[in-house]
């Protein structure tokens, strides 16, 4: 800041300095002087003055450049990686209630308006403020009442700045919406383009995304009137007041009020007041704008998330698995109104089964999602071990989870970091050992790279039975306490089921187990089977009870989704039990 004052303070010296050489020129005509010695006493050395100068301003220019350009990037590299750890650590709430390109929007667009703030705009204000503060000084100084008539529009120049500010400050904030959700639009979009196409839905997404960019445009279009309106009548004004200043200079020149020299340093003082006086304008409709996308980057990077994941306490240095929901309601943020779950209870003691059976929406997907925390019950209770869920460290808690989803989520890294992902600290030969018990070693020895081998984005360059399998060998390297399964083997060939099948028992062995049950084989051998409808636990019991009573809720079930004992609870595309509608 200290380098920016002296650099914007020395341009004021170059016009005083051209002021002198003028006024030498002069009077060397005037003494009839020899050209060549006037030249060598009166204007060389103030040329070599004017040229020291400007050499100077050269190199505080590029210094101060520097400074602030490297300022500026150290903090927006500083506030982004801020910003998204905030954002990971946020609930799934909060995920709910915002779309990803939103999210992504305020990380990127927003901070990039931050960084402007700090590179350019604090730079601005600072020249600015030494270049208005200095003119007026300046002009002052060197005739009160030319410097008077300079000034004299001033007023009038700050009235139109703050009716544009506060009309740009209303359309910035539109603006920023808008690009937004345009920028939601395309994310949304791109992440689903085997549905697009599947669909013939590429006409209509290029509509709707151009939808979005053409109210951004028109949004645009507006402020860039406003803009263009309030510059050029600022021009006007400054002609205008241009013409009487030359008028009121040169009356002043011929009556030897002021030196020719001076009246040409009253003028680029007047040139360096207004340019601090534009600048200004400028940076004060920017930051109107500006202020909107900073305001809603702090609001996001000041949220806090309703449980901190390194709140509460790791009570056992060894967790056994003993699972209970104790009258457990809940319902989404969303729908307060509609209760998800009504007082369901479970006990599920370490090394048990419990199988979720179920018509989809009965409640089985909640469940699980309580389980891993995702949400905190409306009512009841969740103990491990006999310690209520919310007294456990967030982290700590899900370490001893292990979830294998209907649609196991890869990321666009090695299959060796996918696997890693729950257990960052495992060597090679532990991921070698899971994915081994995974059964899908074999298919990861025949890809290119092997476990180098980048399956794409959410896993597209596999099949579902090997997305599968590497979640599978993802649960078995983290070692969990405490199981959540969804069985999505009915969707897949007869191979990769098998392959599948064999990998979830050796995954649930000696562990406790949650299970959205999709095959009779499961649900035979469980500890316990909870039927639900309507977030109600109608019936529990063990396959053989439940059975016994022919007009039970599960034997329905059963004889309506049943083709043979070892077929699965529903066949591809008519199944009822599936944790991504449940």
């Amino acid at each position: 800041m200290v380098c920016s004052v002296v650099l914007t303070s020395t341009s004021f010296a170059a016009p005083y300095v051209q002021g002198k050489l003028f006024d030498a020129a002069v009077d060397a005509y005037h003494a009839k002087k020899r050209v060549d010695e006037a030249f060598a006493q009166d204007v060389a050395p103030l040329l070599a003055i004017l040229g020291g100068l400007y050499g100077l301003s050269w190199v505080m220019e590029i210094f101060v450049g520097i400074l602030f350009a490297v300022a500026a990037h150290t903090a927006l590299t500083r506030l982004r990686c801020a910003m998204f750890a905030n954002l990971v650590q946020q609930d799934v709430a909060f995920y709910d209630a915002h779309v990803s390109g939103e999210l992504s929007s305020r990380l990127i667009n927003d901070s990039v308006q931050l960084q402007t703030l700090v590179q350019f705009v604090t730079q601005d204000v600072l020249k600015a403020a030494v270049r208005i503060i200095g003119g007026v000084l300046a002009m002052y100084l060197t005739h009160p009442l030319l410097g008077l008539l300079a000034t004299a529009i001033t007023p009038i120049n700050w009235l139109i700045i703050r009716k544009a500010g506060t009309v740009q400050g209303l359309y910035g904030a539109v603006q920023n919406a808008s690009i937004a959700k345009a920028n939601s639009a395309a994310i949304e979009a791109l992440g689903c383009m085997r549905t697009v196409h599947a669909n013939t839905g590429e006409l209509r997404e290029a509509r709707r995304f151009a939808s979005h960019i053409r109210r951004f445009l028109r949004v645009v279009l507006v402020t860039v009137h406003s803009q263009t309106v309030v510059i050029f009548t600022q021009l006007l004004l400054s002609q205008l007041r241009d013409v009487l200043v030359l008028g009121v200079g040169m009356h002043q020149v011929i009556a030897g009020e002021i030196t020719i020299g001076n009246f040409t340093a009253f003028t680029q003082y007047v040139g360096l007041f207004e340019q601090g006086f534009s600048s200004g304008a400028s940076i004060w409709l920017s930051v109107r704008q500006t202020l909107v996308s900073a305001g809603r980057f702090v609001q996001l990077l000041e949220r806090r998330p309703h449980v901190r994941p390194d709140e509460g306490r790791q009570p056992f240095a060894r967790c056994r698995g003993h699972l209970a929901l104790q009258n457990v309601s809940f319902h989404y943020p969303a729908s307060r109104e509609a209760l998800v779950l009504d007082s369901v209870s479970l006990e599920a003691p370490p090394g048990s089964i419990v199988a979720l059976v179920g018509a989809s929406g009965a409640g089985k997907s909640t469940i699980a999602r309580l389980i891993e925390r995702f949400y905190d019950p409306t009512s009841g209770a969740l103990l491990l071990d006999g310690v209520d869920f919310r007294e456990l460290e967030l982290r700590w808690l899900r370490r001893q989870i292990g979830f294998v989803e209907q649609e196991p989520t890869l990321f666009d890294r090695s299959i060796a970091e996918n696997v890693r992902y729950g257990a960052p600290e495992a060597d090679d030969a532990q991921v070698q050992r899971a994915i081994e018990l995974a059964n899908a070693a074999e298919f990861i020895s025949e890809l290119p790279e092997g476990l180098e081998t980048n399956p794409g984005e959410r896993g597209v360059r596999l099949s579902g039975g090997q997305k599968q399998r590497i979640a599978i060998a993802r649960a078995v390297l983290k070692q969990p306490a405490l199981l959540l399964l969804d069985e999505a083997t009915s969707a897949l060939d007869s191979a990769n089921e098998a392959a599948v099948t064999l990998a979830l028992d050796q995954l649930m062995l000696e562990r406790t187990t949650v299970v959205i049950a999709h095959r009779l084989s499961t649900v035979v051998r469980a500890t316990q089977i909870l039927v639900l409808s309507r977030g109600v636990v109608v019936e529990r019991g063990t396959h053989t009870q439940l059975v016994a009573d022919e007009r039970s809720h599960y034997a329905t079930f059963m004889k309506a989704q049943l083709v043979s004992p070892d077929a699965p609870m529903s066949a591809p595309g008519t199944r009822l039990v599936s944790l991504a509608a449940a």
